[in-house]
């Protein structure tokens, strides 16, 4: 399954349709949460899918505002509450009811259910089938352009992405709105049944990968992708503009027109990070067959960080992103990803295996026992292949390779 995102253009006819169709499904979707909450309540278990589809098609029926939103689409969003509640309920099960302690008074609350939402916070919905919209090729200016069919909405939308080749059946597609300030963009995130494809062998061997905040990535074989900080470079335009921001008089056109700048600076930072997460996760994907990497927790790395510099540099790096990139590319294109234990693959020395301590400002890994030299992520990303290797080989202990470049 593949998900190819594309940018569309509606015309103003056709944005009024759209808008009017995410207002609805944001609609069916609270009543459907607040029907959820009622079943809850009186039986202890939640309506099926069927139960919430059936029901979105009752609402529909009995209202002519949302009469006019696709059936497929309220079908859809009734499984997206279903598949909330059900992750609201199992993530905070607790018995409600109130514990008397000595003098205090503790309230234990009920069950968690999703919250309702306003009308900025709910910005897309989804065709289920193939039969509710499509990809049509038409000639225009004497070459074949492509544009988007979706149901309810009237004529043809615009098109951006005329160069991606689709491959496969096309399964679903959701339309998102994002708003800008001044303006919207709209989006279309097709969902493709690919066929499969045929991976060229990779010619680096097995390869051993640290990440973090200096280096986004280091390679064992010494291939080094640096944390450029993107957010700290724009930081400044972005201070500026918040200040004005805070002088103008809200909901102005000057304050409408700032916070478009600012989206678009956001939107710049956010683009910047995940180009950087598709290229390095690519790069070692397509270059190596097995993949070690540390099983670590981002979420531990980010809580022991020292100063708002380095959680942005956190921030810039996107390591949650990167890694789950790195095993979903591998997992398509059938190579071997292998975590291993992060324990002390910074203070090992990948050549003879002493220890050598050291905090993070120092960046250079130099062995004082056998004289080793190297980049303090590379020593790391080495320990962490070595590791992985006798992982895959089912040994007990590491036999060290001999000297790096040998």
């Amino acid at each position: 399954m593949k998900m190819m995102t594309v940018r569309i253009e509606p015309n103003s006819a056709q944005r009024r349709v759209i808008d009017q169709m995410i207002d609805a499904n944001r609609l069916v979707y609270n009543g459907l949460v607040t029907a959820c909450k009622l079943k809850y309540s009186k039986d202890g278990k939640l309506p099926s899918a069927f139960e919430l589809s059936g029901l979105a098609t009752k609402m529909r029926h009995n209202s002519p505002y949302l009469a006019f939103a696709h059936s497929a689409t309220l079908n859809e969003t009734a499984k997206r509450v279903y598949r909330a509640c059900k992750k609201t309920l199992s993530n905070h099960r607790c018995e409600s009811g109130v514990l008397m302690v000595e003098c205090c008074q503790i309230i234990v609350h009920g069950p968690h259910f999703p919250r309702y939402r306003s009308a900025g916070s709910f910005n897309s919905y989804t065709y289920s089938s193939p039969r509710d919209f499509s990809v049509i090729s038409r000639k225009g200016d004497g070459k074949p352009r492509r544009v988007l069919r979706l149901g309810k909405v009237p004529g043809l939308l615009r098109y951006y992405n005329q160069g991606t080749i689709i491959k496969g059946r096309m399964k679903t597609c959701t339309i998102k709105k994002k708003d800008m300030g001044r303006y919207s963009l709209y989006y279309a995130f097709i969902a493709i049944d690919d066929e499969p494809r045929h991976f060229v062998e990779p010619t680096g061997g097995p390869v051993g990968v640290d990440i973090g905040v200096s280096n986004i990535a280091a390679l064992s074989d010494g291939t080094v992708f640096p944390n450029d900080r993107i957010f700290r470079k724009l930081s400044k335009k972005l201070a500026r503009l918040q200040r004005k921001l805070a002088k103008s008089l809200y909901g102005s056109r000057e304050y409408m027109g700032i916070q478009t700048s600012i989206n678009h600076v956001y939107k710049k930072i956010r683009d910047h990070r995940k180009n950087k997460v598709e290229t390095i996760s690519a790069y070692i994907v397509n270059n190596h067959d097995v993949i070690g990497m540390e099983k670590l927790s981002v979420n531990t790395l980010r809580s022991i960080s020292v100063s708002r510099q380095m959680t942005n540099g956190y921030n810039d790096a996107s390591l949650g992103n990167l890694v789950k990139r790195i095993m979903d590319k591998a997992s398509g294109a059938g190579r071997i990803v292998i975590m291993v234990d992060p324990k002390n693959t910074s203070q090992m020395c990948s050549q003879c295996g002493s220890m050598v301590k050291k905090d993070l400002k120092v960046r250079v890994h130099s062995c004082s026992f056998c004289g080793y030299t190297a980049d303090r992520d590379v020593n790391a990303a080495r320990n962490i292949l070595i590791r992985a290797l006798v992982k895959i080989n089912g040994m007990d202990q590491p036999s060290r390779p001999p000297a790096w470049g040998e």
